[in-house]
This record gives structure tokens, sequence and C-alpha cells, in this order.
């Protein structure tokens, strides 16, 4: 139901689609914040919202560096007051990096022009295809189970259907932008689709902690943007890391080659 405007909004880029990873950034921090605090909402929570807001606003500008910086200030600032509160846990600041990182490097990826774009399409592709079709494997094939401890209903069939889809989603992405490798791109698609699959696992640990079944209602029948983006958060990072060893190998050529460099 969201993806339509979601793709809409990838098409755009600039400040609508700025906007949207802003308003995404701080709903998740707001979730975040339920899930390691229960209902009590603290301080480090405001900080880590307006931090939130700064650094994808200082992404979607133009400036990553000061994104990640600004991302390091506010974290160093929150961490500095759960430490003067004795609050004992320190743990929840993972939500800094865990967020934060994500969100920049989806608008870092955009700000690439035509390419950047078609990187995040890709990227949409491959983790949408890696839900489907390890939901689909898993409950058709089922058997042992691949993570009981965090998250019961996945399956190794699951992960293998999911790795599947999302190489299938890789060569086709590469047939139609009329690149010269499929077979590499599927391959790069379908590591991309364990690494979300990790990110799936690991959110689904953080509501077993909580004791929850979805990390918030923001979406009514589908929970909250945490649980519609939890492997995308982590492959969103990956693909970012591969772009930017792209842009340093091919240096002066831009993060127009995104991915799509190797």
């Amino acid at each position: 139901m969201l993806a339509p405007g979601a793709i809409y909004l990838v098409y755009l880029g600039g400040l609508a689609f700025t906007a949207l990873i802003m308003l995404a950034a701080v709903l998740m921090t707001y979730e975040w914040a339920r899930l390691v605090r229960g209902s009590h909402l603290n301080a480090d929570y405001v900080i880590h919202a307006v931090t939130a807001i700064i650094a994808v606003g200082l992404a979607g500008a133009g400036m990553p560096l000061f994104a990640l910086l600004a991302a390091a200030v506010g974290f160093a600032v929150a961490m500095g007051v759960v430490v003067w509160r004795d609050e004992g846990k320190r743990w929840p600041m993972i939500g800094f990096p865990y967020i934060l990182l994500p969100c920049i490097a989806i608008v870092w990826l955009r700000s690439g022009g035509d390419w950047g774009m078609w990187t995040l399409y890709w990227l949409l592709a491959v983790v949408w295809a890696t839900d489907i079709m390890a939901f689909v494997t898993g409950r058709t094939i089922g058997g042992p189970k691949l993570a009981p401890r965090f998250s019961p209903a996945k399956t190794w069939s699951g992960l293998l259907g999911g790795v599947a889809g999302a190489s299938v989603a890789g060569a086709a992405t590469s047939i139609i932008l009329g690149l010269d490798s499929p077979i590499l791109l599927a391959l790069i698609s379908g590591a991309t689709a364990v690494i979300a699959q990790i990110g799936d696992i690991a959110e689904s640990a953080l509501k077993r902690y909580a004791d929850v079944k979805d990390s918030g209602a923001l979406i009514p029948g589908h929970g909250g943007v945490l649980d519609r983006v939890d492997g995308l958060i982590f492959a969103a990072v990956a693909t970012a890391f591969v772009a930017l060893i792209g842009i340093l190998a091919e240096e002066g050529k831009g993060i127009g080659l995104g991915i799509f460099v190797l």
C-alpha cells in the first residue's frame, strides 16, 4: 500500500525525498525509544530525534560528511546525558547508528542523479523480493529454523528462497538497465538479501526483548515503521559502502556509478 508512494518519492528525489526520510527517521526514533524505554521517553530520545532531522537534512543538502559528524555529536551528547543521569543502561544508544546511518546512506545514494535513483530502485526491488520469497518458501517448504531464539518463524529454506528471489531481481535490473553482467549483479543481490535478513532478525530480537509483536502501530495493519524497513536499513548501509568503494575505485566518475560500478 505504501510502496507506490515510496517509489514516486524516490523518482522525485530532492527535498521531497529528503523530507520522507527525515520523517521516517523521527518515527523510527520514536519507536526505538518506546521499545527500549517502554512508555518513558527520556531526554536522549529528544536528542536522537533532533539529531536525525539535522543529519538527514545535511545529507539531503549534499553534505554527507557533515551529516555523519552531526550524528556523532548527537550520539556523544545523548551518551553524556545518560552517563550524567547514571541511568545504567548504555546499549539503547545503539539506536543512533542503527537508525541514522541507513537514513544518511539512503539520502546520499539518491543524491547521485539518475544512477542514484536506479540504485535505490534496485535496492528496494532486492529487499522486497527477499521478503516475499522468504515468506513464500518458508511457509511452503518449512524445515530447520534459522534463528529460533530471536525469530522462531524464520527458516533456512526461507533464507534460501529470499536469496533466490533477490538474485532474480538483481539480474532483471541488470538486463533492464543494459548493464554488462547480470550474473555479477545477481550475486551481489543475493549477498544483499542475506544482509537484509540479518536486519530482519536483529529487529525481531529487539521486539522479543521488549516483549511486543510489532515495533509500533503507526502503519495500520502493518505495525510500525521499523517493522517495514528492518531489512532495508541494514542493506542500505551495505549498499552505500559498496557505492563508496566504487567511487574511490573510479575517482571522478561520481556516485552515479553506485552499486553498478562493479
